[in-house]
């Protein structure tokens, strides 16, 4: 523990006995060790005293009225705040049992009486050298969760911007298909919202998982703008019905993707753009492309395939293959538990008054 000047206070021991002799020389022998002393003649009085100041060792005795030092022990070791402090019995222990009960209440030592100076200070010392030892250690591994935090969240800000600057790209080389584009954006996370309330998916689904599906979503056909313009056109209409465009616009866009740098242990923004490109293709029942089925499936890639296809159907892009409302609605249906996620479906329909499309 260190002042705001920068020096080390001494270490601060409870020292907690009914029986004042104890106390007093122990208190004796610890302060001409340069320790900072508390003293307590009962628990009662001890839990007080760390209300206001946390000490870095307590001694305490065994037997005592009212409440004894097993339960001080156990309470003290129960307790977030209080369990690594190093707990020590200063007793007559008699035997294995007593001993037994001691170490398993969460003590770390015991220091018999009666006092032998070299003896106390001797496992003071070590008990609080190996204290400091953990709390430094603590203290390194939350810099450096800090740290790891910190990068992470800087690498996901600038794949948020990269993200934004190839829709940018996207919606001037395509700009008749940036209506659709921002619809299956805004309907996935939309959708992503639904299922947040939804209790199977309430840890799945975070706040920033639904940010996430707004940006990646719109890029979930990346793959379209690295292929031929003939191999573009044959896309199979909105089903998809030509397997060589649905392979081939996958993996352009899976490995584009990868490019940037996503992988599976980064995760963002960048990696769920990535999923979504691969799987949003695939198929519940596991018809489609990749061949995984069920929750194989990546969530995200679930949710805007209805996102996507549902566009599609009712787009007028495709003439007389456009669907009205209703229509859509009921292929959702029909497909519901073979292409798409029913429970995604079910939400898709409560929210289906506030999607966008055309």
């Amino acid at each position: 523990m260190e002042t705001e000047n920068g020096k080390k206070n001494a270490p601060v021991i409870l020292i907690v006995d009914d029986i004042s002799v104890n106390v007093a020389i122990l208190e004796n022998i610890l302060s001409h060790e340069g320790y900072e002393a508390m003293t307590a003649l009962s628990v009662q009085e001890a839990l007080e005293l760390m209300k206001q100041t946390r000490p870095d060792l307590i001694l305490s005795d065994l037997s005592m009225p009212e409440i004894d030092g097993l339960e001080f022990c156990r309470m003290l070791k129960g307790d977030q705040a209080t369990r690594e402090i190093p707990f020590i019995f200063i007793t007559v222990l008699n035997t294995s049992k007593e001993k037994e009960e001691a170490f398993l209440a969460g003590a770390v030592d015991f220091i018999p009486k009666p006092f032998d100076n070299v003896e106390v200070l001797m496992r003071v010392n070590n008990h609080l050298g190996s204290y400091r030892l953990r709390q430094e250690m603590a203290d390194y591994n939350r810099m450096m969760h800090r740290l790891v935090e910190d990068q992470k969240n800087q690498m996901e800000r600038e794949h948020t911007s990269l993200l934004r600057a190839l829709s940018r790209i996207i919606q001037r080389k395509d700009s008749a298909k940036e209506k659709h584009r921002d619809n299956v954006g805004y309907n996935s996370r939309l959708l992503a919202q639904g299922l947040q309330f939804s209790p199977a998916y309430e840890n799945e689904i975070t706040d920033e998982f639904v940010e996430a599906i707004g940006l990646a979503a719109g890029l979930h056909d990346i793959g379209r703008f690295l292929m031929t313009d003939e191999e573009a056109a044959r896309d199979g209409g909105p089903d998809r019905e030509n397997p060589d465009y649905v392979k081939k616009c996958s993996g352009e866009g899976d490995g584009i993707i990868k490019e940037f740098g996503a992988d599976q242990e980064s995760g963002g923004a960048l990696e769920m753009t990535r999923r979504i490109a691969r799987y949003h293709h695939a198929r519940w029942d596991g018809s489609g492309y990749p061949a995984v089925k069920g929750g194989q499936i990546p969530l995200e890639a679930r949710i805007v395939a209805v996102a996507n296809d549902f566009d599609e159907m009712t787009s007028p892009r495709y003439g007389e293959a456009a669907c009205t409302l209703e229509e859509g609605l009921s292929l959702l249906n029909e497909r519901s538990g073979v292409y798409y996620d029913p429970d995604v479906v079910r939400v898709f329909h409560k929210l289906s008054g506030r999607m966008r499309r055309n």
